[in-house]
C-alpha cells in the first residue's frame, strides 16, 4: 500500500487551529470559512486513515495521533519555511546588529541565530545582550539595528509584538518565617519588573526588603536557586529548576510586560528585513509553543 503524501497546506491549518484555539480563529487567519477550514481537516483525517480530533465537552480535543502529527506538522513547516528563505537569501550579504533582552539568552536566541545563519550564511550577524533599558538606549542612538526588549519603550520606532504575564519565581520549596518581609532579588533600577514588583507588594500592604540588587539577570537567579528570595520575570525566560510562587505565598497579582521589537531609525537592507522576519516567526512560534505546553490536552473548539 502506497504511503500518503502530506499536503503542506493542511498541515499548515491544523496548526494555525491548534495555536488559535478554535476552528473559527484559524478561518479569520488564513481567509477561510469555518466550514472550509473543517472540511480540510476531515481530508487530512482520510488521507492518513487515523482521527485526529475527539470530542471532550464543548472542545474538540487532539487524539493522540493527532498530537504527533502536530508536533511533526510544526517541524516539516519549520523546515519548507527555511527551505524557501535558504534559496531566497542565499546572495544575501552584510552585517546586522541584533540586540536581546537577556531574558531570552538560553531560550530564543540560539534558535533564532541557527535559523537565521543557516538560511543566510553570507550575512554577518553581531549580538548584543543587555537590559531592555539599555537596549532601548542603544537602538534611539543606532548602537543596533533592532532589539527585541520587554517593557513600553518609549521609542518613535517600536512596534508591539506580544504581551507576557510577570510572575513571581524562586525555588520550589520556598518559605518565610511569620512576620518576616518578602526578601526581593531584583535587577539594578530603572528595571520595569523592579517597578512592579515594589508597587504590587505596596499596594497589597504586604513587607517587603532588598535581599540582592544584581546588575545582571544571572545573579537573581543564582540567588532564586539558592532560596535567598524571589525575583519577578516573566514565564518565558524562567529557568526549568524554580517555580512560580504567587499561589504558594499568596503574593499579589503583577502586570503584564509588553514585549517590543524596536528599530534604529535606519534604512532597511534586504538582510535586515529578513533578520526582522526570522526575530518574529521565531518568537511567534516559541509563544505558540509554550502556551500548548502549558495545557496538557491540546485542543481547539469546533
Amino acid at each position: 500500500m502506497s504511503r500518503p503524501v502530506l499536503d503542506l497546506d493542511l498541515l499548515r491549518t491544523l496548526v494555525i487551529g491548534v495555536e488559535s484555539g478554535s476552528f473559527a480563529g484559524a478561518s479569520a487567519r488564513i481567509g477561510r470559512t469555518q466550514s472550509a477550514v473543517s472540511l480540510q481537516m476531515k481530508k487530512l483525517e482520510d488521507a492518513l486513515g487515523v482521527g485526529l480530533f475527539e470530542k471532550r465537552g464543548r472542545l474538540l480535543a487532539l487524539t493522540p495521533a493527532g498530537e504527533r502529527l502536530y508536533d511533526y506538522a510544526q517541524r516539516l513547516l519549520q523546515l519548507q519555511d527555511e527551505a524557501v528563505e535558504a534559496v531566497r537569501g542565499e546572495g544575501l550579504s552584510g552585517q546586522v546588529r541584533f540586540g536581546m533582552s537577556v531574558d531570552f539568552e538560553n531560550t530564543w536566541l540560539p534558535e533564532m541565530l541557527a535559523r537565521f545563519s543557516r538560511s543566510h550564511p553570507g550575512v554577518s550577524i553581531e549580538v548584543v545582550m543587555d537590559r531592555n533599558s539599555a537596549l532601548a538606549a542603544q537602538a534611539r542612538r543606532g548602537a543596533v539595528d533592532i532589539a527585541l526588549v520587554f517593557g513600553p519603550p518609549g521609542h518613535e520606532n517600536a512596534e508591539r509584538l506580544a504581551r507576557a504575564g510577570m510572575i513571581w519565581i524562586g525555588r520550589p520549596g520556598f518559605s518565610l518565617r511569620e512576620g518576616e518581609p518578602l526578601p526581593l532579588l531584583l535587577l539594578e533600577r530603572p528595571c520595569i519588573f523592579h517597578e512592579a514588583a515594589v508597587a504590587a507588594l505596596d499596594a497589597a500592604g504586604i513587607r517587603w526588603r532588598l535581599a540582592v540588587t544584581s546588575p545582571t539577570q544571572g545573579g537573581l537567579w543564582a540567588a532564586a536557586r539558592a532560596g535567598i528570595g524571589v525575583t519577578v520575570r516573566t514565564e518565558i525566560s524562567m529557568p526549568p529548576d524554580l517555580v512560580n510562587l504567587a499561589r504558594a505565598q499568596r503574593l499579589p497579582r503583577l502586570p503584564g510586560a509588553e514585549l517590543s521589537l524596536l528599530r534604529s531609525g535606519k534604512r532597511q537592507g534586504p538582510a535586515l528585513q529578513r533578520l526582522e522576519q526570522t526575530v518574529i516567526e521565531v518568537m511567534k512560534e516559541r509563544l505558540g509553543s509554550s502556551r500548548m505546553s502549558v495545557d496538557t490536552t491540546p485542543g481547539v473548539a469546533a
